[in-house]
């Protein structure tokens, strides 16, 4: 059937609908495009049979389901039922690389190609774009010599306009005959073009594709006006790709890109694919390779200078003057401040009209540019006389403010103020803690400083301000645009950003101890960060090394900040330090929480402190304060702040807000290179997953955490990845035995793993009826004092001891459960309450105790159901039915619903996200927006019991097989 609509708009995104498959032929192409497609050579089209065979395997990302309608109208062609398709997209959106896939497509299946092409310099010659098509055409079959004259006579440009009729017909005479010898494919670029009498041959054409084996493929700009609307053509509408796609074209294309240059481009070209292509071009060998920061307006590459320079060049000088000031602006920019900056220049805020007419700007109070990449060809088309005078007036009226330059109700010309006020409005900003501003104009001051140590100063003093901003990428570039022998602050300002972002626990350690041992005269912030971030080094490695060494680092310096201290402290050794720590944090808290407008690393030194001795409620406070709190010290806190947050949700039982929490977070994290707080965020949702027991997830996320942890020398994560390979081998009928060697227990401690992992190493040991190894789990617990720790310490050592009496038959047993179940009252850990409750529960079973059996049963029931934690929501059902109980109503499992539970319309959209439909395809194809398709989801996934669409599919094949 053929794929036709009567003028309807399809707005097709990324969704992964295979290619199609080109109709068979046995017949040569024309040249290939990239292997990405979004910028190629063009198809070489000829009225013989093309010479090479093109790769037609190559994708064009992000594009699939485009190109599964393009074939369709192939297809549907072939079979006699001809039909067009027009593609609307922006400047670089692709648009051309889709005609030429389409051209390749049917000249290997044996097609004609034909092209036709509007003409940007608005040629108006009558039949300037049809043109060209007489020479490719064999002689016309059914027309007499007198018509091919005309025709020849009227597309040469000799005819009249009288005569558009004569050639919609006899070129129409021409073109489907020969068709019905081999089909012919028609390609229309740059519609919006076309001339008048062009356009009225093409849509005269197009309305009588039905019944012929021609096609049509046109393309046109998205906001140009289409000429063949209200006939019978498929409308595609092309977006922007998704970051997934853009990175693949980036890589494609510029794969020797470094992390810091490519979230550069990836964040102006905004899924463009020209852009995509193009603003590496531009980049100097250094900026490539991460050596040197990609400068802050990027340079357009020579596509797109051609492609869109003259939208700028075109402009009024007045216009283009505002639209350079424009581009030095931020996004948080006032009007009045503006309607200054345009004063200063002389003109007024009416010489925006221009550029807003010509769609390069968008207007509600104050103008910005439609892309980003726009913002780069404003300031760089403009001539140099008008960029040095548009610096001068943002840093005037910058300064004016900010309060520290010129009066705000006197704005001085801009002829009149040297750039160099540029560093003052920078010093102007850090002094009023605009962070952003600062750093963008002490790049912009680098930029333009003609001297090797003016900017070797204003690179150190950006990439010092990134460190605090949380920007590692962006301070790694910038301090390596400055002298090599630097000291002091550079110093540390670069193992600090190393750390974040080429993190190996050995190099990145050392790097760290050396520059703090050395005790350079640093900054005071970046410093104590800095022996934060090797404190945390122990955590990581389980070695006390790195620790000790931030902790002498301090002493050297006789520094007085106690929230640093205290997290050193208890990096070094929570258990045996844990009451010093306790009366630090009694003192600290209270003074800080007294303090105003605290500083946020030093909460979230004491939260780090907190968490470590189990003080949740504390940590959660604390944190709670960090996050919301004024930005004095900029974001180098939030990725600890954001590891922190997600091991609190795990704790506490929070683990669908987990899984949203990770989603939401990770891809910053990974753009920003800090793969460290990337991969720990990971562990927490492998741990969730082990304890769920979503086997695919978790096996997928385990392999990546252990490659990880051995690439980086990190034993904590290696550990953790043991343990959660030790819940996953768990099965409905209760835990199997597992060796030491896959799952590493270690002797320490003071390790959070190895204390909340206890009840795990007794049961393990019991499993494999090692009673001994069980005991010494249990005394090695007693004598580091972990009864006494904490709450939630008191309740693990106590049902450790309660499974150890149970399996010897030991008389104490039921005093011991007891003394758990107190503890458990005043324990955040939900899950281990809930494995308390199963345990005691399953005891009192065998014991014939079941009225006592059946509370602490349901209990655990519902707080596994509550979890999601459907292995041991499993266990607690068997313990019920072996006393009689069927959990019914609200006891049973919410994922036994299943489809049944849905509405009609829920069970639509859940089907096809579960085909890979995105948001925007669903609620396209069932005309809802992509917010309420968001919605939905979320309301069922708990009631199907998954976390993310991968999982839909097999959800919905089990409750079919149920």
């Amino acid at each position: 059937m053929p794929v036709v609509s009567t003028d309807r708009t399809i707005k097709l995104g990324q969704g992964s609908t295979p290619s199609p498959h080109p109709p068979r032929g046995n017949a040569a192409g024309a040249s290939t495009v990239s292997s990405s497609g979004q910028a190629g050579r063009p198809v070489r089209v000829t009225s013989g049979r093309p010479e090479v065979r093109p790769d037609t395997t190559a994708r064009l990302h992000g594009r699939d389901a485009v190109l599964t309608v393009v074939g369709s109208v192939l297809d549907s062609t072939t079979a006699g039922q001809g039909s067009a398709v027009v593609v609307r997209g922006g400047s670089g959106s692709g648009k051309s690389a889709l005609l030429h896939r389409a051209a390749q497509t049917a000249a290997v299946a044996g097609w004609r190609v034909l092209r036709v092409q509007g003409d940007g310099k608005r040629e108006t010659r009558p039949f300037a774009a049809i043109r060209s098509l007489v020479s490719l055409l064999d002689a016309p079959v059914g027309e007499s010599p007198a018509v091919r004259d005309a025709l020849v006579h009227t597309l040469s440009g000799r005819g009249r306009p009288a005569d558009v009729m004569l050639v919609c017909s006899a070129l129409r005479g021409v073109l489907v005959p020969a068709a019905q010898r081999r089909p012919v494919l028609l390609l229309a670029d740059d519609c919006q073009w076309l001339d008048p009498a062009s356009a009225t041959v093409l849509t005269f054409l197009v309305n009588r594709l039905a019944g012929t084996r021609m096609a049509v493929v046109a393309a046109i700009d998205g906001e140009g006006l289409n000429p063949l609307t209200g006939y019978d053509v498929i409308e595609l509408s092309l977006p922007a790709l998704d970051r997934e796609s853009a990175q693949r074209v980036l890589a494609d294309h510029h794969p020797d890109l470094a992390n810091t240059a490519r979230s550069a481009v990836l964040d102006v070209a905004e899924g463009n694919p020209l852009a995509l292509v193009d603003l590496p071009a531009a980049l100097n060998s250094a900026q490539r390779k991460g050596r040197a920061a990609p400068p802050d307006l990027m340079v357009p590459g020579p596509m797109l200078y051609r492609t869109l320079g003259w939208r700028f060049r075109k402009l009024p000088p007045d216009t283009r003057a505002l639209l350079t000031v424009l581009a030095l602006a931020d996004d948080a920019t006032e009007p009045r401040d503006l309607a200054r900056l345009a004063q200063s220049l002389g003109h007024g805020l009416e010489a925006f009209g221009p550029a807003e007419d010509a769609g390069l700007v968008t207007s509600d109070r104050v103008p910005r540019f439609t892309r980003r990449v726009l913002r780069c060809l404003a300031y760089f088309t403009a001539p140099v006389s008008v960029r040095l005078e548009a610096h001068a007036a943002w840093a005037s009226i910058g300064l004016a403010g900010l309060g520290a330059g010129v009066p705000t109700d006197a704005v001085a010309p801009a002829r009149s103020i040297r750039p160099g006020h540029l560093e003052t409005l920078a010093q102007a900003a850090l002094a009023a803690e605009r962070w952003d501003l600062a750093i963008r104009t002490l790049r912009h001051a680098g930029d333009v400083d003609p001297t090797q140590a003016g900017r070797t100063r204003l690179y150190t003093t950006a990439a010092l301000v990134a460190v605090r901003r949380g920007q590692p990428l962006l301070a790694l570039a910038l301090s390596r645009e400055s002298a090599r022998d630097a000291t002091g602050t550079l110093r540390v300002v670069r193992a600090s950003a190393l750390f974040d972002t080429e993190f190996h626990a050995d190099a990145s350690g050392s790097a760290l101890a050396r520059v703090l041992a050395e005790a350079p005269a640093a900054a005071g912030d970046v410093q104590d960060w800095a022996t934060f971030q090797l404190a945390t080094l122990s955590s990581v490695t389980g070695l006390p090394e790195p620790a000790h060494t931030a902790l002498l680092a301090l002493r050297r310096r006789g520094t007085t900040n106690d929230p640093l201290r205290l997290a050193v402290i208890a990096s070094l050794d929570a258990v045996g330090r844990a009451p010093e720590i306790r009366a630090g944090l009694a003192v600290a808290v209270g003074r800080l929480l007294k303090t105003p407008g605290s500083h946020p690393y030093e909460l979230t030194w004491l939260a780090d402190a907190a968490w470590r001795i189990d003080e949740t409620a504390m940590a959660s406070r604390l944190l709670a304060i960090a996050l919301r709190g004024p930005d004095r010290g900029g974001g180098a806190h939030l990725p600890h702040c954001w590891v922190l947050r997600a091991a609190m949700l795990t704790a506490g039982g929070r683990w669908q807000e987990l899984h949203e929490f990770v989603a939401a977070r990770l891809p910053g994290l990974e753009a920003e290179g800090l793969h460290q707080q990337a991969m720990a965020l990971k562990t927490q949702l492998l741990l969730v997953c082990a304890y769920q027991g979503r086997r695919e997830r978790g096996a997928e996320l385990l392999r990546e955490v252990r490659q990880w942890a051995q690439d980086h020398g990190c034993a904590h994560y290696l550990r953790l990845a043991g343990y959660a390979a030790h819940l996953l081998a768990q099965d409905d009928g209760g835990p199997i035995a597992v060796g030491e060697d896959s799952w590493p227990t270690g002797d320490d401690r003071a390790a959070s793993l190895v204390r909340h992992s206890h009840v795990d190493a007794v049961r393990t040991a019991l499993a494999r009826n090692d009673v001994a190894a069980a005991r010494a789990h249990h005394e090695s617990a007693v004598r580091d004092g972990l009864a006494s720790f904490s709450a939630e310490m008191a309740l693990l050592v106590h049902h450790g001891q309660a499974l150890l009496s149970a399996h010897t038959d030991e008389p104490g047993t039921a005093g011991l459960f007891d003394a758990a179940q107190a503890a458990a009252r005043a324990s955040a850990r939900p899950f281990d309450r809930a494995r308390l409750a199963l345990d005691h529960g399953a005891w009192l079973r065998r014991r014939r105790s079941f009225s006592a059996a059946r509370t602490y049963l349901r209990r655990a029931h519902d707080d596994f159901t509550r979890l999601g934690a459907l292995p041991w929501q499993s266990r607690a059902r068997a313990e019920l039915r072996a006393i009689g109980v069927s959990p019914r109503g609200k006891h049973a499992p919410r994922a036994a619903a299943g489809v049944s539970s849905l509405s009609a319309h829920e069970e639509r959209i859940v089907r096809l996200a579960a085909l890979g439909l995105s948001n925007r395809e669903i609620g396209d194809r069932l005309v809802i927006s992509p917010r309420t398709v968001a919605s939905h989801l979320y309301k069922v996934f708990p009631r199907l019991g998954v976390s993310s669409r991968r999982e839909l599919a097999r959800a919905l094949r089990d409750t079919v097989e149920s």
